[in-house]
């Protein structure tokens, strides 16, 4: 077994669960996966599918009391964190698993200043003094690309643009090292050459034995990065496998699609394929394949019987009744 075949992070049949005045929302469903150590996993599917719940449930942020965690284990160097007490946890969070939250203000407190925000992160997990602390986030923000570094330090969010906030929490989830960066979306406010940058960022540090769990809606992106896919519609992992397979031999309908809509270089100009309706209301799943609506291979034992995820070899697994191990 290899340096990078070292499992780091493996979650196991988790099931995420919150409670709604019109009923009980199951929004992951018995979902499992693993991260690698020096290895970029790409969770990729359309919004409403589950990944950010996923992402969050990691680092234990389901907001309470109507959000559960209802089976399940999250295992990090072989320690079940859903096991932690909440000190234990803060432990962990931003030191050995940080996140690049989608949501702005999900990470950024309106009555700070960045700087401040920053050096207390710094503070909360090294012993070193205030002015090091200082410079190292200074250090950050150019390194993310932030004009007059020193001048936004004290700047409070507000004062800076989506772009901006975006990038310093970036700098704030990559200047402590961790062991694993949970990036939900983590350019969407971003020009492309601030993309291009940010994730030469997050190249450097995976070559530092960092790992990434990357969540993104865009393929392109999924190929640009990653070296492993897991592919997730409506609460449930429906293809994984490596980036080659995924790409070359895509099996699950919702897998195909979803490449068939990216846009191509060619001299076609035809429209682009979409994907026909929509993904399904959590309260309101097919009760067989949740896919079963919107497949166009769909058939009778896909309405009343879940499938699961069939290993096709090389650890490429696809959750569909048309797999050749399946029929």
């Amino acid at each position: 077994m290899g340096f990078r075949d070292l499992k780091l992070l493996e979650v196991k049949n988790i099931t995420v669960t919150f409670e709604t005045d019109e009923g009980i929302v199951k929004a992951v469903d018995d979902v499992s996966f693993h991260i690698n150590r020096n290895e970029i996993v790409g969770l990729v599917g359309e919004s409403g599918c589950g990944k950010s719940v996923t992402a969050l449930s990691i680092l234990r942020l389901i907001p309470l009391p109507y959000g559960r965690i209802e089976t399940g284990e999250i295992l990090f160097y072989g320690k079940n964190l859903l096991e932690l007490n909440r000190k234990e946890m803060r432990k962990i969070r931003g030191r050995a698993i940080s996140m690049i939250f989608q949501e702005l203000g999900s990470a950024l407190s309106p009555l700070h200043t960045i700087g401040r925000q920053m050096v207390e992160t710094i503070l909360m997990h090294k012993n070193i003094t205030r002015k090091d602390a200082w410079n190292i986030a200074e250090t950050w923000l150019e390194k993310v690309q932030i004009s007059d570094p020193r001048e936004r330090m004290f700047a409070y969010p507000y004062q800076l643009s989506g772009g901006m906030q975006q990038r310093v929490m970036i700098a704030m989830a990559l200047m402590l090292g961790p062991d694993i960066i949970i990036a939900d979306e983590p350019t969407t406010a971003l020009d492309v050459t601030i993309q291009a940058q940010v994730f030469e960022l997050v190249r450097e540090m995976r070559r530092s034995h960092t790992s990434i769990l990357l969540i993104t809606h865009d393929m392109g992106v999924i190929w640009e990065m990653c070296d492993r896919v897991l592919v997730m519609y409506a609460s449930r992992v429906v293809e994984e496998g490596n980036r080659d397979d995924i790409f070359s031999k895509p099996t699950h309908p919702y897998t195909i699609a979803l490449l068939e809509s990216i846009p191509k270089l060619s001299a076609d100009k035809g429209r682009l394929k979409a994907i026909p309706g929509q993904v399904p209301s959590a309260l309101n799943y097919p009760s067989g394949c949740h896919f079963f609506d919107r497949c166009p291979d769909a058939f009778d034992r896909c309405r009343d019987e879940k499938p699961k995820l069939i290993d096709l070899g090389n650890g490429h697994k696809a959750a569909c009744f048309l797999t050749k191990n399946e029929l």
